[in-house]
């Protein structure tokens, strides 16, 4: 008896596929012919143009993505030279002022942690930064730890009382533009 229903429901499945076809035979003879073709051009047109720019979005994040880790690389490889330098930052008070001033990251109980945590937490910390602002600190702290003469005046500078790390940084990146 299943096998009645099954042949029957595979016939009534072709006869209405064939319905649907003549259906479709008749809405093309009714058309004229430059109709149907300028129909199908349109529709390309328009997958191929929705294809396009599918791929365009899927590109842009990934590129993005890539600047953000090389900025990234850059910021921490440069932050940890210059975040070690005894010299400049003689205590964890001037590491934690650098990292509100500079990177508006704020460390909370710094009297209480060590100078290597407080290093690590901020490295950790500025995966979290605007990409504007992480490109920018990274740029700057990179000049910083390669320019021996950079590195010198803000060393001298951080001695003085009432030294602004975003003073110092506004001043590298004029002198450098």
């Amino acid at each position: 008896m299943a096998t009645k229903k099954s042949a029957q429901s595979e016939t009534d499945v072709a006869l209405k596929a064939l319905d649907l076809l003549q259906e479709i035979v008749w809405a093309i003879r009714s058309r004229q012919s430059n109709e149907l073709s300028d129909g199908v051009s349109y529709l390309r047109h328009l997958a191929l143009n929705e294809k396009s720019e599918r791929r365009r979005k899927e590109k842009a994040p990934k590129s993005t993505l890539l600047d953000r880790k090389k900025d990234l690389k850059a910021l921490v490889g440069s932050m940890s030279l210059v975040l070690a330098d005894a010299e400049l930052f003689p205590s964890n008070e001037d590491i934690a002022k650098f990292a509100m001033e500079a990177l508006r990251i704020p460390i909370s109980r710094w009297e209480k942690r060590s100078r290597y945590e407080m290093i690590g937490m901020l490295v950790m910390e500025s995966i979290n930064a605007s990409p504007a602002r992480l490109r920018e600190v990274a740029g700057l702290l990179s000049r910083i730890s390669e320019e021996s003469e950079s590195m010198a005046q803000i060393k001298q500078s951080a001695r003085q009382t009432g030294f602004s790390w975003n003073e110092a940084i506004r001043s590298l990146s004029t002198t450098v533009e």
